[in-house]
């Protein structure tokens, strides 16, 4: 995977480029910038796999306008947003708008380097995957269609939602590949997320729904939002 990185503090830019370059075998990093600006003014590096950027870029325009622009101008075909803190609702609305997959991650996680993979790698694919601290212990609000799965129908969306593979899950819960399908499936339809419709991820539509019909979810702070030059 190809990765432009984008921070504004230079010492966690450049250990977050050597945890990438030397610890995930399939990442190469092909830029790092430290503001929005430099990164769109840096024409030759685009397009990438996946840009990973923090959304708090000091004084000029934030990640999550940033990751916008990237997606709707086919920059990347992912956007990984990193923050210190845990206000992963960003992600209800915006994937609904941008033809890529979206992560969220605190930026306290990123030593774990396969969670961080497992980012990068779900919102290469379209996913929509949150950092596995912020989904512990969610509980569906009574009125969302997530209060009617069940408890093992919960902890598989939790894992989607950690951008866990079906092989990995299976793993994970001491079942079987096919078990894990067949309670995915299950879940999009108990969920009224049509699969075939077009333009429409239905493991991210899942996720989407999980963060926005949970508990946990009403305490997450919005996120003020900035232009980015030439989006309008």
């Amino acid at each position: 995977m190809r990765i432009v990185v984008v921070e504004d503090e230079p010492l966690f830019r450049e250990l977050l480029c050597s945890g990438l370059q030397t610890g995930i075998s399939d990442v190469h990093v092909v830029a790092a910038f430290a503001s929005a600006e430099e990164a769109i003014a840096a024409t030759d590096c685009w397009p990438v796999d996946v840009l990973l950027t923090d959304i708090d870029l000091g004084s000029g325009d934030d990640g999550v306008a940033l990751g916008v622009h990237a997606a709707t101008s086919r920059m990347a075909r992912g956007i990984v947003l990193l923050s210190n803190f845990a206000m992963p609702a960003v992600l209800v609305d915006i994937p609904s708008t941008t033809p890529v997959g979206w992560g969220y991650l605190l930026k306290t996680s990123v030593s774990n380097l396969d969670q961080v993979h497992r980012a990068l790698r779900g919102a290469l694919d379209g996913e929509l995957v949150v950092d596995q601290a912020l989904t512990r212990e969610l509980q569906p609000v009574d009125t969302s269609p997530l209060a009617g799965l069940t408890t093992r129908q919960l902890e598989v969306l939790a894992l989607m939602a950690n951008g866990w593979s079906n092989q990995l899950i299976a793993e994970r819960l001491f079942i079987s590949v096919r078990t894990v399908e067949s309670t995915i499936s299950s879940i999009i339809r108990n969920l009224g997320i049509d699969p075939q419709a077009k333009h429409i991820n239905a493991r991210a539509a899942c996720v989407a729904m999980f963060l926005r019909d949970t508990i946990r979810h009403r305490d997450f702070a919005p996120i003020a939002r900035t232009r980015v030059p030439g989006t309008g």
